[in-house]
């Protein structure tokens, strides 16, 4: 049998995850001296109330070696083989921790794939090792190698209130962050190489959902695959955001939408916006 595990950061509902049959490492969060199990110990509407409250912004930590090596050696137990799915690598020493505990148990069987992305890009591959799985594949390595292939096209382009939190978190540079804070402005930003980058300051919604748009018309996706929709806290931004994009991308457009955790949502705040989709090859 094949397990498909992942981190927290995936952003895959219990229910799910349950459904799916899924299992869900969570990396954790800190308010002070609280810590919290990323989707475990703090559903997401707590934690974006507690965002907007806090003073300071809370932490957050990867999954350690140990916690991974735990669950591996349970898989291996079973005489099964597994897939581990992690958010970039260039984000989070996560997938670094999934890597090493798979050379402690067993490289063959444990097969480790850095998405190069996070949340709703990375859910585009897990839910695809799931349909691989289901579709009678036997072997981690083939579902692992089909993964990383697709991984150099996933594409995730959002749209956020404020550069604060990526720069508090030390995703986003301070002379970067501080032009869009003073100006005021809506930065647009994108998953490039498994870093965020910044690719576009705008004035209003429209033209942010143009950007948006010209992002996707230049790189379009593939749409054997879905697209994933994506938001921190904002379910009515995104339902005007995509009251526009989805017409424009296809009467038959199959698509999903869902709330981002808790361990993205600290970097990105509150009110942000987002797609992702796989690129066509």
């Amino acid at each position: 049998m094949i397990q498909i595990l992942s981190d927290s950061t995936v952003d895959l509902p219990p229910a799910e995850a349950k459904a799916l049959n899924v299992s869900i490492l969570p990396l954790t969060i800190h308010f002070g001296n609280q810590t919290y199990r990323d989707g475990i110990d703090i559903t997401h509407e707590e934690f974006y109330r507690r965002l907007r409250q806090a003073v300071e912004v809370p932490t957050t930590s990867q999954i350690n070696p140990a916690c991974f090596e735990e669950a591996f050696r349970k898989v291996l137990a079973a005489e099964d083989q597994a897939v581990v799915l992690t958010l970039s690598g260039r984000l989070s020493n996560t997938a670094q921790s999934a890597m090493l505990a798979a050379r402690n148990t067993d490289q063959q069987r444990i097969q480790v794939v850095d998405s190069g992305s996070v949340s709703l890009a990375s859910g585009i591959l897990l839910r695809e090792a799931v349909r691989l799985r289901s579709s009678g594949e036997t072997s981690a390595a083939v579902i692992a190698e089909h993964l990383r292939a697709l991984a150099s096209r996933l594409r995730l382009f959002a749209v956020v209130d404020t550069l604060k939190y990526l720069r508090m978190g030390g995703r986003l540079s301070s002379g970067a962050a501080f032009v869009g804070e003073v100006l005021n402005i809506i930065p647009l930003i994108r998953l490039v190489g498994g870093q965020v980058e910044v690719f576009g300051r705008v004035r209003g919604e429209k033209k942010a959902i143009r950007s948006l748009l010209t992002q996707v018309a230049e790189d379009p996706p593939d749409f054997s695959y879905e697209i994933v929709f994506g938001h921190t806290d904002a379910p009515e931004r995104l339902a005007r955001y995509m009251e526009i994009i989805c017409p424009q991308l296809g009467d038959d457009l199959a698509y999903r939408s869902g709330s981002v955790g808790s361990i993205i949502g600290t970097h990105a705040g509150p009110g942000a916006v987002g797609l992702a989709y796989i690129a066509r090859g």
